[in-house]
């Protein structure tokens, strides 16, 4: 049964070659797989998984590897017997879906380096495609009320984060007074006001009028920015001391990883938290890259980033109890006039 996908363009040019990146998914941090792919694993491998908490996960080699991953860097286990023999998490990956309503919207996970290089090279489109491609699907933390208003909600946080004469900070101070009245819209129950609050967002006399007043309303709070980005940085066990008060000069890189990252983790509902909790998990992470990606190699960062940050439950927990502040006193740590 064919499903309706709103997707980014990039996401059709992906082709896995483990050849090319080293095998990176198969090696190196936790591979879970379901309970009827363990069945068939285990007649290849007694040993090939342990379940912990509900959950089966590969039994990494002396390579801290998948015991099936050659020494060329492919899936052994594909070569022999296909495709459709492996698990929804081998088959699928780097492809991230999730259900919305009667869609899904799709993206490819920024840990793995080919996928990292595709979504980060050019400028973010979007496209709708029609697949009967059978991949694992993951459940969003956005309210089923809400699905039909999902792509506009999201459409028009893409919209200022593409804003290119504004600064990425600024982008984001935008972006955070968007998701305030949007806030408010819901909290009153007045779903109507979702397309209204989308057509002044895109209108030049609100860009040009009201933007500017936006911007000098937040104050840098410089001592609050360094104190939370201490502590952020410090619990993500980032042992390099972070260049606070570096810029880098790679915007177009991290505006498709900002992109990239609100569309494809379905914010503001990334998290089971309020928008003022996702919004701060959001520009708290973005900020954790900023002072990383300035001081090496960006795809590389960005998938070391992915890989360490963005896949850690855990610290996505401890993160939503830090941003229990108010949206405007999250912009208090981002610079309206300068980046």
């Amino acid at each position: 049964m064919k499903k309706t996908y709103y997707e980014p363009k990039y996401v059709s040019k992906f082709q896995c070659d483990g050849i090319a990146c080293g095998g990176s998914c198969c090696k190196d941090w936790q591979i879970e797989i379901d309970a009827n792919s363990y069945k068939r694993y285990k007649d290849k491998k007694s040993d090939i998984a342990d379940y912990t908490k509900g959950k089966y996960f590969i039994n990494m080699d002396n390579r801290n590897a998948c015991p099936f991953l050659t020494e060329k860097c492919l899936c052994g286990l594909q070569l022999k017997y296909g495709e459709p023999f492996l698990s929804g998490t081998c088959r699928t990956y780097p492809r991230r879906t999730y259900v919305i309503g009667d869609f899904c919207e799709r993206t490819l996970s920024l840990a793995c380096p080919l996928a990292a290089k595709l979504a980060l090279s050019e400028k973010m489109e979007f496209v709708i495609t029609e697949t009967d491609d059978e991949t694992d699907m993951y459940e969003s933390n956005l309210p089923d009320y809400l699905s039909e208003y999902l792509m506009e909600i999201q459409m028009t946080g893409v919209y200022i984060l593409q804003k290119q004469d504004l600064t990425l900070d600024q982008r984001l101070i935008v972006l955070g007074f968007y998701l305030d009245k949007l806030d408010e819209i819901l909290e009153k129950d007045e779903l109507s006001e979702i397309d209204k609050l989308t057509a002044i967002y895109k209108s030049d006399s609100f860009i040009n009028n009201q933007i500017p007043h936006m911007l000098n309303s937040i104050k840098y709070d410089k001592t609050a920015y360094e104190k939370i980005m201490l502590e952020v940085i410090a619990k993500a066990d980032i042992v390099t001391k972070p260049n606070l008060e570096l810029r880098t000069a790679n915007i177009e890189i991290l505006e498709n990883y900002l992109v990239n990252e609100f569309f494809g983790n379905i914010y503001p509902w990334r998290t089971n938290g309020t928008i003022s909790q996702n919004y701060g998990i959001y520009v708290l992470t973005y900020k954790i890259l900023e002072t990383m990606i300035s001081e090496g190699e960006p795809l590389e960062v960005v998938t070391w980033f992915s890989r360490n940050i963005d896949h850690d439950v855990e610290y996505y927990k401890w993160l939503q109890k830090q941003t229990g502040l108010d949206i405007l006193k999250i912009m208090s740590i981002l610079r309206p006039n300068s980046n």
